[in-house]
C-alpha cells in the first residue's frame, strides 16, 4: 500500500466549484506521484480551515479571486494563482492562466511541488509486482514503435503504464513538437548516485501521451549504448519499488546493451514480422541466435505479430487508439488476455 506523500496535501481554492473539481480530478490522474488532495470554494473556507489545521500544506492553488479575498497571501512561496484578468499580481507571485491547459498547469504544480526541500512523495510498493512488456524485431521499419505506442494507450485506458523508448535515433520531441526537460538519462544518474531524489526526478521527467506515461528517451544511440545492462536492469527493479504503474513497456533495439538479459526480465514479448524474404530472413537468424545462446526462454515468451497492409497510418502518436492499426493491436491484446480495449 503506498503511504502518503510527507511533503503535505495539495489544496485547490476556488469558488468556481466545477472547475475545482474537474481540476483536482485531472491531478489526481496524472500526478506521478502520491499526494492528499482537497477543494475548497471560498477563501473564508480555506482561511477557516488553516486556522485549525496544525498539517502542511506543500502547495495551494487558488483562483485569483479567491486570492484577492486573503487566500494564499501569507503563503507566497507554496501558492499557484489562477490568473483570471491577466493583472501583475507581483514579482514573487507565480501564477499561471486559469484558461491554460491542464497539462501545463500540471507541469508547473510538479516543478513547484517537487522543487520544494525535501518533497520528495514516500515510496510506493506493490502488493504484487510490475509486468514489464518487451517490444523487439530484428526487422527494421516495421511500425515497433508505433505499435508500442498504441499498445500502450489502449492498455493505459484501464491500468497505469509508462512507456520506455530504446531507439537509436526516437526523435519524440520532435515528432510531438514538445521540449522535453531531460530523459531517461537522468534517472539513471539519479538511480546510481542519488537514490533519495530519484522520486522527485521521476515525477519532473514523467510526460503522458493520450494517458500513457513516459519518459523521453535519450537523443542518440552514442548516449544510449553507453549504458550497461546492470544499470537498466536496476533501473527496472527501482520503478517497480518507488512507482505503481502495472506494467512497463520497452520498445528495444541492438543498441541496448544486454538485450537478451533485459528481454528475459520481460513477461511478454511481441515481434513483429513479414511475409518477405528479407524479414523472414532476419527472423530466422535472431531466432537461431536465441537458441545458440540458450535463450529459449525468450522465443517462449514471444507473440509473433504479423500486420495486413494498412490503407491509412495514424499521423500522429498522440491519439493512436483509432483506426485500422488499433484495430490490428486490440485484436492482438485480445487474444494475449489482456482484455476488451
Amino acid at each position: 500500500m503506498a503511504k502518503q506523500n510527507e511533503a503535505g496535501k495539495i489544496v485547490i481554492c476556488d469558488s468556481e466549484a466545477g472547475y475545482g473539481e474537474r481540476l483536482m480530478e485531472y491531478m489526481k490522474d496524472h500526478l506521478p506521484f502520491p499526494c492528499d488532495m482537497e477543494l475548497y470554494t471560498s477563501a473564508e473556507k480555506w482561511k477557516g480551515f488553516r486556522k485549525k489545521s496544525s498539517g502542511k500544506t506543500a502547495l495551494l492553488i487558488v483562483a485569483e479571486r479567491e486570492y484577492e479575498e486573503g487566500a494564499g497571501q501569507k503563503e507566497e512561496n507554496s501558492v499557484l494563482v489562477l490568473n483570471e484578468t491577466g493583472q501583475y499580481l507581483g514579482e514573487n507571485i507565480r501564477s499561471v492562466s486559469k484558461y491554460q491547459s491542464t497539462e501545463v498547469i500540471l507541469e508547473i504544480v510538479k516543478e513547484l511541488v517537487m522543487g520544494q526541500e525535501g518533497a520528495a512523495p514516500g515510496m510506493i510498493r506493490h502488493g504484487t509486482g510490475c509486468n514489464i512488456l518487451g517490444c523487439y524485431t530484428p526487422i527494421s521499419r516495421c511500425l515497433q514503435t508505433t505499435f508500442s505506442l498504441a499498445f500502450g494507450q489502449l492498455l493505459a485506458r484501464q491500468h497505469k503504464v509508462l512507456y520506455l523508448n530504446f531507439e537509436n535515433y526516437p526523435g519524440l520531441d520532435r515528432m510531438l513538437g514538445r521540449t522535453f526537460r531531460g530523459t531517461v538519462a537522468d534517472l539513471l544518474y539519479y538511480n546510481e548516485c542519488a537514490r533519495e531524489r530519484l522520486t522527485a526526478q521521476m515525477a519532473l521527467l514523467t510526460e503522458n501521451l493520450n494517458g500513457l506515461d513516459y519518459i523521453p528517451p535519450m537523443k542518440s544511440f552514442t548516449e544510449l549504448k553507453a549504458v550497461r545492462k546492470d544499470q537498466w536492469l536496476e533501473l527496472f527493479h527501482s520503478l517497480e519499488e518507488i512507482t505503481d504503474y502495472e506494467y512497463v513497456i520497452l520498445d528495444l533495439s541492438e543498441s541496448t546493451d544486454g538485450l537478451f538479459s533485459i528481454l528475459r526480465e520481460c513477461e511478454q514479448i511481441f515481434t513483429i514480422t513479414r511475409d518477405d524474404a528479407w524479414s523472414k530472413a532476419k527472423v530466422a537468424a535472431y531466432e537461431q541466435l536465441l537458441q545458440s545462446d540458450g535463450c529459449e526462454d525468450i522465443a517462449a515468451r514471444t507473440r509473433k505479430c504479423r500486420f495486413p497492409i494498412f490503407r491509412e497510418l495514424p499521423a500522429v502518436l498522440d491519439n493512436l487508439t483509432h483506426g485500422e492499426m488499433a484495430d490490428a493491436v486490440r485484436k492482438i491484446m485480445e487474444e494475449e488476455g489482456y482484455g476488451r480495449m
